[in-house]
């Protein structure tokens, strides 16, 4: 469902820890964005600003035949010769998730409950690993780097290496990810912001094999779908199971308001429901499948828009 323009003290979002072995998301890490924004004042009026641009464009976007959209992947290593430095097997594991998961090419979307089944979308992006480095040089788009920050995954992490992001998509691979599974920000604060570009995870959420898991495999899907403009689906902060998410919303039409789920209840219903989108990727239940058409066509809005310089990464000049 649409949203209004939502308060800011709903964007300062604060964290969630679900279970111990699910998804832990900071979207819009609460932390890093404060420090952000009391080290650069004018930077909370571009966001706006670019939020109000992003919104109206998304009021009104149809989906036509433009495309592809192909975008180039960096994923950045950063380690301490730990576990953390996971093997090229499983990035390429990772893409391959990432990649079914955007196409409706994962086996198990034919799983998803029947209230939904008929809006799975294929949202039609296509991930790439990188072929070719900043400087023009022949690259398999894994870098690794040796660093204690491994340990923290802060922003601070994030600038001892970074590729241009009009022209990829920066992925950080570390131990520990600054309190969470994976975390990034929406295009509206990344907009004026481009040294955070990009999404954060822990080394064992990548992928399905070595270090990651089939269970823990699909939080790059959630993190690229909130690099992409998506909001969870209870709505704009890190607390799913709050009554008060009813009253919020994710500014996408065929998505359910809801409480937000932690466990695979997929017959679950809140908010007055008849049921919730509980396979949803930007979901915490764990048993993700889908994203809604309508989720898809916020992602391209996003995608082909200059908020955050996104309509350049899948141009045919910078492939």
């Amino acid at each position: 469902m649409r949203s209004q323009l939502l308060p800011f003290c709903l964007l300062l979002v604060s964290p969630m820890y679900g279970q111990d072995s699910g998804l832990r998301c900071l979207n819009n890490h609460p932390v890093e964005l404060d420090r952000h924004l009391s080290e650069a004042p004018q930077a909370l009026d571009r966001a706006l600003t670019a939020k109000a641009a992003l919104d109206a464009r998304t009021a009104s976007f149809q989906r036509g035949g433009g495309g592809p959209y192909i975008i180039p992947v960096v994923f950045h290593i950063i380690h301490n010769n730990g576990p953390e430095n996971i093997s090229d097997a499983q990035v390429e594991d990772a893409v391959r998730i990432l990649n079914e998961d955007f196409n409706k090419l994962n086996p198990d979307w034919t799983q998803v409950a029947p209230a939904f089944i008929d809006i799975v979308a294929d949202v039609g992006i296509e991930f790439r690993l990188a072929q070719r480095d900043p400087e023009g040089n022949c690259t398999n788009g894994i870098t690794r780097t040796v660093s204690n920050l491994t340990e923290v995954g802060d922003f601070d992490m994030t600038q001892v290496i970074q590729w241009p992001r009009e022209r990829y998509m920066n992925i950080w691979v570390c131990r520990y990810a600054n309190g969470a599974a994976g975390y990034t920000y929406y295009p509206m604060w990344l907009d004026g912001w481009p040294e955070a570009d990009g999404i954060v995870v822990q080394y064992n959420y990548v992928g399905s094999i070595g270090a990651g898991s089939p269970f823990r495999s699909r939080v790059l899907s959630h993190e690229t779908g909130h690099w992409l403009n998506l909001m969870h689906c209870w709505g704009d902060s890190n607390e799913p199971g709050d009554d008060a998410n009813c009253a919020m919303d994710d500014g996408v039409d065929d998505t359910p308001n809801t409480r937000g789920w932690t466990s695979c209840l997929v017959t679950g219903a809140s908010c007055g429901n008849v049921q919730d989108n509980v396979q949803n990727y930007m979901e915490y239940a764990y048993c993700s499948r889908m994203f809604t058409t309508g989720q898809a066509d916020r992602m391209l809005a996003a995608l082909t828009s200059p908020i955050a310089q996104r309509e350049d990464l899948w141009q045919p000049g910078n492939l």
